[in-house]
């Protein structure tokens, strides 16, 4: 089965690989003759065999003369096979025991007598020298063949890696062309809708000035006060979807300077307490708590941590802020008693625009950037943020800032 890819392949185990085409292999032959020195080309070795082999059966000669018989009168023969096989390939050792049989046949069973295949006795004399040397010479091919597999799978990993780093290429470009459309739209949004909200916001101060309302006018000032918190809904959506570009494409610029972080989250909490109706604690050391941060952003990464928990937790039950000093770190952490997250999720949630099941289902509205947000401004400041949550007892969002 092929893949959508150019010479991937699929079996049937599902398991994926690269087909070499014929001309690739021949490429790839070409390649391994261009890297080897020319005097170990084939040719060369056809042509060092057969005086090679001579001065061998010289050798040999002279050494039975001197020494009588010898007890492995072969070894010499079997030695220059494997010399120039591992020299120069399968086909001149093949040639080499040809002309070493010849040689060995000559000088040790029948002296001027070509081997007749009528003799077994002969055959079974040369057989073993035979044999010894097409497996020597079969050693050789598969070492060739490495190599040949070698250079394979170079050119497939490299072949490999350039399809990846395209493929990263053009994931790259996508992902940029998203977020400058995100920029641009959110810039192009914010203009109109800013103008509408002062319209609507106009237009209710002056019916508010009238002395006398009527049936109409209370349509007209019910009417305008819904466009006004839609197009507040909208400007926060727009404003984060800003964040949220900024943040990727690096441009955000912490403010930092010496705040008070125990004093920044006792006003968030005044703040959301006021708008959600809910009772939040805050607990801190005594004394004030002096870091080097941008309050602004760090106040936007409480109010959507604290508004989450408000969110998404029962109305009588209490939202917990605490704050604990450590060694070289302050520990900030938001506490509620909702249903809590599934332990699957909890990797996801700081995700841009992901929201888990149980809250796509439910009828808070939301779009999954509020904790990407806030996972960037707590990294930009050096710190990290992360959740625990136990089913059925809440959750715990920390977030941890050097001191």
């Amino acid at each position: 089965m092929r893949a959508a890819q150019s010479n991937i392949y699929i079996d049937k185990r599902g398991r994926r690989y690269r087909r070499i085409s014929l001309e690739q292999r021949v490429q790839l032959r070409k390649k391994y003759i261009a890297n080897i020195p020319k005097w170990r080309y084939p040719i060369i070795g056809y042509i060092v065999t057969a005086p090679l082999v001579a001065l061998v059966a010289f050798s040999d000669w002279y050494l039975t003369q001197l020494l009588g018989r010898l007890t492995f009168p072969s070894t010499l023969y079997t030695l220059t096979i494997l010399f120039v096989a591992l020299l120069w390939g399968v086909g001149p050792s093949l040639l080499t025991i040809l002309f070493s049989a010849l040689a060995f046949n000559y000088l040790h069973f029948q002296p001027l007598s070509m081997p007749s295949f009528d003799d077994w006795q002969q055959i079974t004399q040369l057989a073993p020298f035979i044999i010894s040397g097409l497996i020597i010479a079969l050693i050789t091919s598969q070492r060739e063949r490495a190599h040949l597999q070698a250079l394979s799978t170079e050119q497939e990993l490299q072949s490999y890696a350039e399809e990846l780093e395209a493929a990263n290429s053009q994931l790259q470009d996508a992902n940029q062309m998203k977020d400058r459309f995100i920029s641009i739209a959110t810039h192009e949004l914010k203009t109109p809708v800013t103008t509408i909200r002062g319209q609507a916001q106009l237009m209710m101060r002056r019916i508010s000035k009238q002395k006398q309302s009527t049936s109409e006018t209370d349509s007209i000032e019910a009417g305008l006060e819904r466009i006004n918190d839609q197009t507040g809904r909208l400007t926060l959506l727009i404003d984060e979807l800003l964040d949220v570009s900024s943040m990727r494409t690096g441009k955000v610029a912490l403010n930092k300077r010496m705040c008070d972080l125990g004093s920044l989250c006792r006003e968030v909490a005044d703040d959301q307490s006021l708008l959600t109706g809910r009772h939040i604690s805050v607990s801190q050391p005594q004394g004030p708590i002096k870091m080097q941060l941008d309050g602004d952003r760090m106040s936007q990464v409480l109010t959507n941590l604290i508004s989450n928990a408000a969110k998404y937790s029962p109305d009588k039950l209490p939202i917990e802020v605490s704050i604990g000093i450590k060694e070289n770190t302050v520990e900030l952490t938001v506490r509620d008693h909702g249903k809590g997250i599934a332990q699957d999720q909890l990797e996801h949630i700081f995700e841009t625009f992901y929201r888990t099941p149980e809250a796509e289902s439910s009828s808070k509205r939301g779009l999954g950037l509020g904790l990407a947000i806030s996972k960037g401004i707590v990294e930009r400041h050096g710190g990290r943020i992360w959740c625990e949550s136990v089913a059925g007892e809440g959750s715990t969002f920390f977030v941890e800032l050097p001191t």
